[in-house]
């Protein structure tokens, strides 16, 4: 280290001669000393910048369905309370009382047969033949029949239950346009029972040698009016 003191110093003496003023000669120095100073820059790191395009293609649909179910929570309280039933005592009485049935005493009394219940019992089944009389002669099923009072008839009581009776019967169409007339001669025999009852007589021919009428029942033309005579 000593010996390169005096080279150094030697260095900046004709260094400072060279820098004089007016001196125009060159002096070429030759060395064969060499000084390497390597000396270590850090430089600060490079800042790369780098854009990427990126192009995405979706070629897939997707369709998605929601099924959104709404429940609701009922909640369903029961109660439960004590029932508590408070009776009186009660007492059943019962009355028993003795049942009197009270009957009074009926008497029937049953009426003996007479000329107007006879009558009556003639009239009864005497209709349906004077009816079925004016269908054979005139084609009719209907009309009006009437008869004499009970009064006016010819009645003969052969006995107690045996009743001959004769008379006229005036017959009417519905309409009262026609008009016919028949003579009846029967035998009404009472049969027992309640005598009121038409069911408790029966309707019969009188022997001929009985009176001089012809007995059933004829049609008389000549006794009906000429202006309603039935033809």
């Amino acid at each position: 280290m000593r010996r390169f003191v005096p080279i150094i110093a030697l260095l900046a003496i004709l260094s400072l001669i060279a820098s004089l003023p007016g001196c125009e000669k060159e002096k070429v120095v030759e060395s064969t000393e060499y000084v390497r100073d390597i000396e270590y820059v850090e430089l600060p790191a490079d800042t790369v910048y780098r854009t990427d395009t990126v192009v995405s293609h979706d070629s897939v649909t997707v369709e998605n369905t929601d099924t959104v179910i709404v429940s609701d929570t009922v909640v369903q309280t029961d109660y439960v309370y004590d029932t508590v039933l408070v009776h009186d005592t009660v007492e059943v009485v019962e009355n028993h009382y003795d049942t009197v049935v009270v009957t009074d005493t009926v008497m029937t009394v049953q009426c003996d047969p007479t000329e107007q219940f006879a009558v009556a019992a003639m009239q009864y089944y005497c209709d349906p033949i004077v009816i079925d009389a004016v269908n054979q002669s005139y084609g009719l099923t209907d009309g009006w029949i009437f008869y004499l009072s009970c009064f006016q008839l010819d009645l003969t009581k052969q006995s107690s239950d045996v009743y001959d009776i004769y008379g006229y019967i005036d017959y009417w169409t519905p309409d009262w346009s026609g008009f016919a007339a028949f003579e009846f001669y029967w035998r009404v025999t009472y049969t027992g029972g309640d005598p009121a009852d038409v069911n408790n007589w029966e309707l019969g021919t009188p022997p001929t040698t009985a009176a001089n009428y012809q007995p059933g029942i004829k049609l008389m033309r000549d006794r009906a009016p000429s202006q309603t005579v039935l033809r």
